[in-house]
């Protein structure tokens, strides 16, 4: 291949991958609030159709009457356990509100609490230093508690001249979000309504609609979709239990370890179960993990004089960490090799382009492409070869070479 060729070829797959991506900006942005109500509707019916199938065989049921009655007993559980689970954590996030503003409004004597520990932990520095680095520390604090009472928090985005001029008025940013989440309230109670419809028409008529597809595709093509989706649902439901359960487990292992040392009188404070919910949310997303809470968290309680429960907080966390890297390779089946720094890389774009969606969606779209592509349904780009199919064409290289070393001899 000439120079010339090589840059065309360079340039039309810079093309391509610049279409799908513009492909895929667009869809992500506009058209998957509009169709996300049918595809999850059509997981669901994806989902039903082995205990759908199962059921009709054995009772002789028809299909249809078996895919309502699961929808519709599916539905009364689920809204059944949204009601009576759903008002505990209402109430529990409620009082955790109020505890969070408490906290901020005695954020004050936190600051000072903090400069006291500062300037005892500097008193081993020598003497002209300390004393500098103790007046920075005093004019910090003193400019932040001043600006605290006057302003609130606010008043803390004009601390600059000290520390870089740190701007806290990004806290607009998700005060702002917030009133955005309650005005799509109703929209969002519409797609449920939407997906709920569309799941009983789904369901009910999924072999009809699955034929009409494979009747408009190819039998080549026709091969690829069944294929894409049995790896589609195979690579999505294993993720969904692998991680269903693992966020499980940490919320019970925050659970015992802060109601233990609440029965030794370590721990004080309450809100076990939200406390709980938000570190097993926040552990199963890539990079942070629970030391993103228990740490700084620990730390904050040794600065406050807390140290038995600083001490609790970090063999938490080691316990945590341990089980987590023992059960995990063992709990997600499907590991299609992903690098950490690609799936860092997908959360912090699809946060930046899409949102909080955003930073799920590319990540498992990441996922998703690479087993597409290393199970040869899409070609993206080079796919690594199993053991056998290496084996195999070494084999079938040397049968090459051996028939061309026999025509040459013959």
């Amino acid at each position: 291949m000439t120079t010339v060729e090589k840059r065309r070829s360079t340039l039309i797959n810079v093309a391509y991958f610049a279409v799908l991506a513009v492909g895929y900006y667009f869809f992500m942005k506009y058209a998957l609030n509009i169709v996300a109500p049918f595809v999850f509707a059509f997981l669901v019916a994806l989902v039903l159709q082995k205990p759908i199938r199962a059921i009709s065989q054995k009772t002789k049921i028809p299909k249809k009457v078996v895919a309502i009655t699961i929808v519709l007993l599916i539905l009364s559980v689920f809204l059944g356990v949204l009601v009576l689970i759903g008002y505990k954590l209402f109430v529990e996030f409620k009082d955790f509100g109020q505890f969070l503003i408490t906290k901020i409004n005695d954020l004050p004597r936190t600051i000072e609490s903090i400069r006291v520990w500062l300037i005892d932990a500097i008193g081993f520095l020598p003497n002209r230093l300390e004393k500098s680095l103790a007046e920075s520390i005093n004019g910090f604090s003193a400019d932040l508690i001043a600006r605290t009472a006057e302003d609130g928090i606010s008043g803390l985005g004009n601390v600059g001249g000290i520390a870089n001029k740190i701007d806290f008025s990004m806290l607009e940013g998700p005060i702002g979000g917030l009133v955005e989440v309650v005005k799509k309230i109703p929209w969002f109670l519409t797609a449920v309504l939407i997906s709920v419809i569309a799941c009983f028409f789904i369901t009910t008529d999924y072999d009809n609609i699955v034929g009409m597809i494979k009747r408009n595709v190819s039998k080549k093509n026709e091969y690829a979709l069944v294929k894409a989706k049995n790896l589609f649902s195979n690579v999505l439901g294993k993720m969904f239990k692998s991680y269903t359960t693992i966020i499980f487990i940490t919320f019970a292992e925050v659970a015992i370890g802060l109601n233990v040392m609440q029965m030794f009188d370590i721990y004080k404070g309450s809100h076990v179960i939200v406390i709980s919910i938000l570190i097993a949310l926040l552990d199963i997303l890539p990079v942070f993990g629970t030391g993103t809470v228990l740490i700084p968290w620990a730390v904050y309680s040794f600065i406050m004089g807390d140290t038995p429960f600083a001490i609790g907080l970090i063999v938490m966390y080691v316990l945590i960490s341990v089980i987590r890297q023992v059960i995990e390779p063992h709990l997600v089946a499907m590991n299609v090799g992903v690098h950490p720094i690609l799936t860092l890389a997908g959360m912090y774009i699809g946060i930046q382009l899409f949102g909080v969606i955003g930073l799920f969606a590319l990540p498992i779209t990441l996922v998703l492409l690479k087993a597409l592509n290393q199970e040869g349904i899409i070609h993206l780009w080079g796919r690594e070869k199993e053991v056998g199919e290496t084996k195999e064409e070494e084999a079938a290289e040397d049968t090459d070479e051996t028939v061309a070393v026999q025509s040459e001899q013959g």
